[in-house]
């Protein structure tokens, strides 16, 4: 949820909207709204739901550490995340610990053992390219429900890795298109976090732009498309995004 300057490249996680350069706000507040749930092309919740983003950021905008939480209409859905990034030199670094509890309702917020907790920790890599508005990276689930059996029966963590390049196809005064594809393997076993086999997961384009209202107000809106070769669906998500 994010729009990006011309070096860099839309991503689906990257699509907020563009704050004030002139006011150092450390702590800040973001609210979207989406007809549905996609992340790394999986279809969290099909229906419409709220995220809110609350968050410490440094004053030369490198560092970054927040409270991530989705909720859906549905009353389904329930997420509440912890977050730190770190960005330099075209490079950032990030570590979720992602605690996705709506099929884990009993689950301790506090409990991280894999074979009842309802967390996965991410730890990502990716780097912007300044000449070209390409952006590579490679996440790896390190703890959690990221699990499979091995053959003396037990339960391991199967250290699920995610790639993904995405790629700024067109840039104007106030919309862009950008394109992504994304895969998911582990190296501990066939299956992963994303499917049951190795395969690409996320491939798509992601539109968006600036919507003025009146005059007066201006509302950052983004339309994301995925295909999952993984799971054999595809699906559209719209985002609109608050403040």
């Amino acid at each position: 949820a994010f729009s990006q300057a011309n070096e860099k490249t839309i991503s689906e996680e990257e699509i907020v909207e563009k704050a004030d350069s002139t006011v150092y706000r450390p702590v800040d507040l973001n609210v979207q709204i989406k007809n549905m749930h996609l992340w790394r092309g999986y279809r969290v919740n099909n229906a419409p739901v709220i995220t809110t983003d609350l968050h410490y950021i440094s004053k030369n905008g490198k560092f970054k550490a927040g409270l991530w939480g989705g909720l859906g209409f549905n009353g389904y859905y329930h997420e509440f995340d912890y977050y730190v990034s770190y960005t330099t030199g075209g490079f950032s670094f990030a570590v979720w610990d992602i605690n996705n509890y709506s099929d884990y309702p009993d689950a301790s917020i506090f409990d991280y053992d894999i074979g009842k907790t309802a967390h996965f920790i991410d730890v990502g890599v990716a780097y912007n390219f300044k000449k070209i508005p390409l952006k590579l990276s490679w996440n790896t689930i390190v703890l959690g429900r990221d699990t499979y059996v091995n053959n003396s029966g037990e339960l391991k963590n199967a250290f699920t890795n995610y790639v993904e390049a995405s790629y700024t196809v067109m840039e104007k005064d106030n919309w862009t298109l950008g394109a992504f594809v994304g895969a998911a393997f582990s190296f501990e076993s066939e299956s992963n976090f994303y499917g049951d086999k190795t395969g690409f997961n996320n491939i798509g384009v992601i539109y968006s732009r600036n919507v003025n209202i009146l005059d007066k107000v201006t509302i950052p809106v983004t339309a994301t498309a995925s295909w999952n070769t993984l799971q054999k669906y595809g699906a559209m998500q719209l985002a609109v995004n608050l403040f």
